[in-house]
């Protein structure tokens, strides 16, 4: 963790020890942010449980797994393109979607944003949770520091709480037990999906998601 921590504070710039200041320009255009955050790191102790963020019914015969990276732009496509369709289309009392974490693209930003999105899930719920998830997705090319403060604030949850649990990796025993799950079902990559207990040979889109839940209802 202070690895990471030094990181995040050599990547801010921040000169006072404990405060980060996150300021600069931001490239691609994207809904930049106009303000900058000034936090103080808070260390918590780490946390190894949290329920998966669902989306559908608690009692639902059917439940469709989904293993995603925040940082694998077939995800991005996966969640911005066919995730809320079979939502509208499924998700209620026969159909409950689950997401999980499985960060397989070797890339700087996925355990942050990962910690990042959970800090949010654990302080307010999974609507709030998936909305971040998908500003995430939409910024994919742009993260930085500044951003998952930004996308934090714009979904309404406390930025300095959650660059501190991104920094810190709070959430990282429950990301890599996501990651252990994958792996021992057979999840070969990312987006993957698992429908009624049956992995899926394809990546994860509407077509196939679709076809196997339609099968088992």
């Amino acid at each position: 963790m202070d690895q990471t921590r030094r990181g995040y504070l050599a990547a801010t710039g921040a000169v006072a020890v404990g405060t980060v200041g996150l300021s600069g320009c931001l490239g691609g255009g994207n809904s930049a942010a106009d303000t900058s955050h000034s936090c103080e790191l808070t260390d918590r102790e780490p946390v190894d449980e949290l329920p998966q963020p669902t989306l559908g019914g608690d009692d639902a015969a059917i439940t469709v797994e989904l293993f995603e990276d925040f940082a694998c732009p077939h995800c991005a496509t996966f969640v911005l393109n066919d995730l809320d369709r079979l939502e509208s289309e499924y998700a209620g009392d026969d159909v409950q979607f689950e997401r999980y974490d499985f960060l397989v693209v070797n890339s700087e930003w996925n355990e942050p944003v990962a910690n990042a999105a959970r800090s949010i899930q654990a302080e307010y719920d999974d609507e709030t949770f998936f909305e971040f998830a998908t500003a995430a997705y939409e910024n994919q090319e742009d993260y930085s520091w500044q951003r998952i403060g930004d996308l934090a604030e714009q979904v309404g949850a406390d930025p300095c709480r959650v660059l501190s649990d991104a920094s810190n990796g709070t959430y990282q025993q429950v990301i890599e037990a996501n990651g252990n799950r994958a792996q021992e079902l057979g999840i070969g990559g990312t987006p993957g999906a698992r429908v009624d207990g049956t992995v899926l040979d394809s990546v994860a889109s509407y077509d196939a998601i679709s076809s196997a839940i339609e099968n088992a209802l």
